[in-house]
């Protein structure tokens, strides 16, 4: 199979009589006729050649005027100029990489532009060690695709290019690279959601958008999930990435076979060729943020947390366990077309935990939308909650601060390293449920062996466990505490206040059970 995007173009035109790819050469601009590549391929047309590296080129339909390559990988002089051919990525290191597990692991999101002084995935590289250090599996990364400066991502991105001014797709293969070299996963977000906006033209090659959407279900569709299906295979193979954050929202379709059941069968396809594992992970608009939303109801009060946002928390915990699979959707008939699609699901994650800091540059948030990461107490708090809640979890950099030389940074970095130790064996015990107990000014979560309590007063806190966990005050450790002083002695839990501790339950004895009860009302 000819890669695509590669140095031979291809096109998809479904509607066109004649394609000619339009280089530059010497003496001006030469057209060279492309052809059909075959009833196999309907609309899809091939240049006999490929071109060399660094060679400027466009497409002509019907003898129009030169238009940019929609896979267009490189465009030094912007997106609306003419793309050229990107050399080939050399210098890879990770041969025989293995991801670590991603679908139930711990990424820190990172927004080069504003993560770094420089701006640059070169400097983005330059904080893995640091990244590496709090605990997590990987780095996900802010959408990267190129688009006008002046007019900014939402008018416009192309989609299988990375833009210049982060250091384009040569830098991000090099943090690709460095990543795996210090054991982190590398996970893109992808910018479907901009990437048919009319000012890129892409109605002038076939309907890749409907009413301003991509077409994933009319007519001419199969072109469009083409070239989305190539788009991932770049990043995958290419890139070696190891897993796409998608944007469930601008991938949703009416068809029998949805697109994301059928990305997640090509995905699936990729990984066993390449050998190694990939992941999906699917957010969008009200997905990822349940769990921070019901923190900040009760972090952000100066009172007792109300009834209500106690018992919204609870409702929520329900919910948690244990990490859901995105369902995909298929009745008998596409059952027996694409036999491997309830086996491609397992690599789709539809259940995520996202900090609002890891929010802000996704292509669903309202351009300006703004969010106080609340204090150091507060950052702590959300920590510890959305670490041992045991989902899939995105981190943020208000929260694990790479990067920053401050006491307080390095504070909440070592937190989450601590943390981060804990988790391993928290989210081995999602088969279990999580209870939710209040007793005067704390209160607790608990899952297995594990338990975050957290006191929202001012005052001190002077709690008996026995008040809000179950099984005898010996059984339990304190294995973590935000404050400095806070103790557990004589069954009782001592915390500064509006701080957080983990408490954790010893091994039983041979022949001595430890329960864990329901979830019962507040007390």
């Amino acid at each position: 199979m000819i890669p695509w995007p590669g140095p031979r173009p291809i096109l998809w035109a479904p509607h066109a009589r004649t394609v000619d790819v339009v280089t530059q050469g010497s003496g001006g601009l030469v057209a060279s006729p492309m052809r059909l590549v075959g009833a196999h391929r309907p609309g899809y047309w091939g240049a006999d050649h490929e071109l060399d590296a660094g060679t400027t080129f466009g497409f002509s339909i019907d003898g129009g005027p030169p238009l940019p390559d929609p896979t267009g990988t490189w465009f030094p002089d912007g997106i609306h100029a003419l793309s050229r051919v990107l050399p080939p990525l050399s210098g890879w290191r990770d041969d025989g990489w293995r991801p670590p597990p991603i679908d139930n692991g711990v990424l820190l999101h990172l927004d080069v532009a504003a993560a770094t002084p420089g701006g640059t995935l070169d400097d983005a590289a330059r904080l893995l060690p640091h990244v590496a250090a709090l605990g997590v599996q990987g780095v996900e990364l802010a959408p990267l695709c190129a688009y006008d400066p002046a007019a900014g991502p939402a008018a416009g991105v192309r989609a299988c290019s990375v833009h210049e001014p982060l250091g384009g797709t040569p830098a991000l293969a090099r943090f690709v690279d460095a990543a795996h070299a210090a054991g982190l996963a590398v996970v893109l977000t992808t910018a479907h959601r901009w990437a048919v906006a009319p000012s890129l033209g892409l109605e002038a090659f076939g309907p890749y958008a409907v009413a301003g959407r991509l077409n994933l279900d009319e007519s001419g569709s199969r072109g469009v999930r083409d070239f989305l299906f190539a788009d991932a295979e770049h990043w995958f193979g290419r890139l070696h990435v190891d897993g796409l954050a998608l944007d469930v929202e601008a991938l949703a379709d009416r068809s029998a076979v949805p697109y994301l059941a059928e990305l997640a069968n090509e995905t699936l396809a990729t990984s066993q060729e390449l050998g190694r594992q990939l992941t999906l992970f699917v957010d969008g608009p009200g997905r990822s943020d349940r769990l921070t939303e019901a923190l900040g109801r009760l972090l952000g009060r100066d009172a007792a947390p109300s009834a209500a946002d106690v018992e919204h928390l609870r409702r929520l915990t329900g919910s948690l366990t244990p990490a859901a699979r995105l369902p995909l959707r298929a009745d008998r008939f596409v059952r027996r077309s694409h036999p491997t699609t309830r086996r491609a699901a397992s690599i789709v994650v539809g259940d995520l935990t996202r900090l609002p800091g890891a929010r802000r540059a996704m292509p669903w948030v309202p351009p300006g939308e703004r969010h106080s990461p609340g204090d150091l107490d507060a950052r702590a708090t959300t920590l510890a909650f959305a670490m041992l809640a045991g989902t899939p979890l995105v981190l943020d950099t208000d929260h694990a601060p790479v990067g920053d030389g401050s006491p307080d940074a390095r504070r909440l970095r070592a937190w989450c390293a601590e943390l981060a130790g804990l988790r391993g064996e928290a989210t081995a015990q999602l088969d279990l449920a999580l209870d939710l107990r209040v007793a005067g000014s704390t209160l607790a979560v608990r899952r297995g062996r594990h338990a975050v309590v957290l006191a929202w007063g001012d005052d001190e806190a002077h709690v008996p466990v026995a008040a809000l966990l179950a099984g005898p005050p010996s059984a339990w450790d304190l294995a973590a505490a935000w404050a400095p002083g806070t103790t557990l002695d004589a069954g009782t839990l001592h915390l500064h206040p509006r701080t957080t501790a983990v408490l954790r339950a010893r091994v039983p004895r041979p022949g001595v059970t430890l329960t864990h009860q329901a979830a019962s009302a507040p007390r």
